[in-house]
């Protein structure tokens, strides 16, 4: 290569690094504040719980003295039985409508029926409502990872996955203390406060993602120069799977289904997903059994929020930074979790630090997760098979925290919630366990397709040996093609292409 050329190659990594920076700059901010929007709906209930809304919808009962929360927990489950009701269609919609634009009227719709919270004056009435609040909101995770699969390469999903993941802990802790505010402040009912400024906040942030998230590297916008449309271009051509603008395949569906890998990633995601409930729907009220009052326990929400972001933010740094650890990464992720589970169910609760420092690092499960969803994502080709593959991979996360809904008795308080931490305990080890299991598959997968490819090398003459034909296989010369129009680029998924090769 020639001095030229090899300062050509230079200035065009620059250019694609200053590309991808702005990429980082647009779509971030904009993907972070709306899934942290969308946790922090779902934790006002926790919050509510605090401050008067179990008593004013009748959301619990009790019998010969003691108080059960039955109701509750159903409450807190019908979010995501609206959830898993819509996540799979909406994630196949996704492969054919607009992200941008959809997930912006979707934000919107989500907006309104939560502001609906305050017209709730009954049980059944306000399981209604959850209901369909579930339904709405079940648009935004599946658009969002289309769109990281869409603008991002594999092996640079997972710190973009994490960084908008984590602000499930960002917002806990300003939900937390806004929370504190409209409780002291928010009248007879502080509680219909939460949810009047949630939803209008939420619908507000839809119409600035209407008009500042681009449609897709295809079509980026005015954000971009030519050149840099150019380089969006190339990217796309290096990054074909994660195309989302096709139409609805059949074949690709029941790949999914018979895919042992979707099952897998389903299983992991219920079982991650079983923490929510001691977290986040759940979190105040183990908190104030600690001893502290409600205020207190909403203050004290705030460190779990933090350790949600250091932890998915340490672990989504290795996993890119390092080739083909994550399966080993999300064991390791667990272990905070595991540790946490046992310190809360087994040291003394008063003094109250130790039970405390469990609670928050318990609150790192969101790590796990996050790895997750980028195994699954990086893993995955064909827009229709990604879409089924994401929506099981939903599925999974609401059958967890509709199970944690009932996983918190009221009755076990003497005994530390027992039920509820062993469960964790036992979800995080299967978690972990799996994940290996997906690593030996990806690992006997590849291996077949590397012979395969072996195979088919054809020496151009007799100075290139076998030995030489395998090396160019290991490095990746398996005759990967060149795209030159993307948008005649054809949809086919994983196990359709001999060239894909499965990141462990």
């Amino acid at each position: 290569m020639s001095e030229i050329d090899s300062n050509e190659v230079v200035r065009l990594r620059e250019a694609e690094k200053r590309v991808v920076r702005k990429i980082d700059r647009l779509l971030l901010p904009i993907m972070l504040v709306t899934y942290g929007l969308q946790y922090y709906d779902k934790s006002v209930l926790g919050t509510a719980a605090v401050y008067g809304i179990l008593k004013d919808l009748d959301l619990t009962r009790t019998v010969n003295g003691v108080t059960y929360t039955t109701r509750y927990s159903t409450a807190t489950a019908a979010f995501y039985y609206g959830y898993i009701v819509a996540v799979l269609p909406m994630g196949l919609l996704f492969a054919r409508l607009p992200l941008a634009k959809s997930a912006a009227v979707c934000v919107v719709i989500w907006g309104l029926v939560c502001i609906l919270t305050v017209i709730c004056h009954n049980y059944p009435g306000f399981v209604a409502q959850r209901v369909i609040l579930g339904f709405v909101e079940s648009a935004v995770s599946p658009a969002f990872v289309a769109i990281v699969a869409l603008w991002w390469k594999p092996q640079e999903q997972a710190k973009r996955i994490g960084f908008f993941y984590s602000a499930t802990g960002v917002f806990s802790m300003f939900s937390a203390l806004i929370n504190i505010g409209l409780g002291k402040t928010g009248g007879t009912h502080p509680w219909k406060s939460m949810y009047y400024f949630c939803g209008s906040l939420t619908i507000a942030w839809g119409f600035i993602i209407w008009f500042f998230l681009p449609d897709s590297p295809l079509s980026p916008g005015k954000y971009f120069t030519e050149e840099e449309k150019l380089i969006l271009i190339k990217r796309f051509e290096e990054n074909p799977w994660g195309s989302s603008q096709q139409s609805i395949k059949s074949n690709q569906i029941l790949e999914a289904f018979v895919d042992i890998k979707t099952w897998i990633y389903l299983l992991m995601g219920a079982s991650i997903y079983i923490c929510n409930g001691s977290v986040t729907a759940f979190g105040a009220r183990i908190i104030s059994g600690f001893g502290y009052t409600p205020i207190q326990s909403n203050a004290l929400l705030v460190p779990g929020g933090f350790v949600t972001v250091v932890t998915i933010a340490f672990f989504s740094y290795f996993a890119d930074k390092y080739k083909n650890i994550r399966t080993l990464l999300l064991p390791a992720s667990t272990i905070p979790v595991i540790v946490g589970a046992l310190v809360i169910w087994q040291a003394p609760w008063h003094p109250t630090v130790g039970p405390l420092i469990g609670y928050y690092l318990v609150a790192s499960f969101g790590a796990p997760y996050v790895l997750l969803l980028t195994l699954a994502s990086s893993n995955t080709a064909g827009a229709t098979k990604k879409g089924v593959t994401s929506g099981f991979i939903f599925v999974g996360y609401n059958v967890g925290n509709i199970v944690a809904s009932y996983l918190v008795f009221a009755q076990e308080k003497k005994i530390k919630y027992r039920s509820t931490w062993i469960a964790v305990i036992v979800c995080m080890i299967f978690a972990s366990a799996a994940s290996i299991v997906l690593r030996f598959l990806y690992i006997a997968e590849n291996k077949r397709r590397d012979k395969s490819a072996l195979n088919n090398i054809r020496p151009i003459n007799e100075e290139i040996s076998v030995e030489s034909a395998e090396k160019l296989a290991t490095e990746g010369h398996t005759g990967i093609p060149i795209v030159e129009n993307p948008e005649f680029w054809k949809d086919e998924t994983d196990k359709q292409r001999p060239e894909f090769r499965y990141t462990l």
